[in-house]
């Protein structure tokens, strides 16, 4: 996670039990970003907790936005990516309100085969509309499959000309980095270092968050 300022909007959280992850984008920038993005981030948490694991993705979400909603006067919204990954069998439940479709990397016969996450619903951002209806997902990942998760800085960083990374640029890069031997941490490094290369020295329009992920198997 790379903030565009000092402090930044962006968010992710990891459990260990069943693995719970969460990547999240907040409107605007800076200290009041900062601060909605606590107040999210704890919120979230809190009725994930208290749900459980095995509850429904979308009804907990549904709980979040509307807790959000209460007495937002400067009408501020987050893009959240939440899922559940089931460390024994590989099940993953999932929920996305308004935030980048993430990548999903295959594995087979010695190679990854990289492509966006089915997203056919698009739900609404969190905060935003009240009462708003968020619907769940599941897949099942099989052993080496890899997720990879991001904020909207990663396609939308741009150069000193205004061109922007793209998602096309991101999947390219998957192709050619994520590959079956390279770890997490690897992936990640090669795509920051090709978004450097991208911007070439230009101020950072947004903060740059990257989460990724593979299944090992149990």
């Amino acid at each position: 996670m790379a903030p565009a300022r000092e402090v930044g909007g962006d968010f992710y959280m990891l459990d260990e039990d069943h693995l719970a992850l969460t990547i999240a984008d907040v409107s605007g920038k800076g200290v009041p970003a900062s601060l909605f993005m606590v107040i999210s981030k704890t919120i979230l948490k809190n009725v994930a907790l208290s749900e459980g694991i095995g509850a429904d993705l979308g009804k907990l979400m549904e709980r979040t936005n509307n807790q959000l909603c209460e007495n937002n006067e400067e009408m501020m919204f987050v893009t959240i990516f939440f899922g559940v990954l089931d460390l024994k069998t590989g099940e993953f439940s999932y929920m996305n309100a308004g935030h980048n479709v993430p990548f999903i990397g295959r594995t087979s016969d010695g190679h990854t085969e990289w492509s966006s996450l089915e997203n056919k619903k698009k739900n609404y951002m969190v905060g935003a509309v009240e009462d708003a209806v968020y619907d769940e997902r599941r897949l099942t990942l099989a052993p080496g499959d890899m997720l990879f998760v991001y904020t909207d800085g990663v396609t939308e960083a741009m150069d000193t000309d205004g061109n922007m990374y793209t998602e096309a640029r991101l999947k390219e890069t998957l192709e050619r980095e994520g590959r079956p031997e390279v770890k997490s941490e690897a992936l990640l490094a090669a795509v920051r270092a090709d978004i450097t290369a991208h911007v070439n020295g230009a101020e950072p329009s947004d903060d740059v968050t990257m989460l990724g992920i593979r299944f090992l198997g149990p």
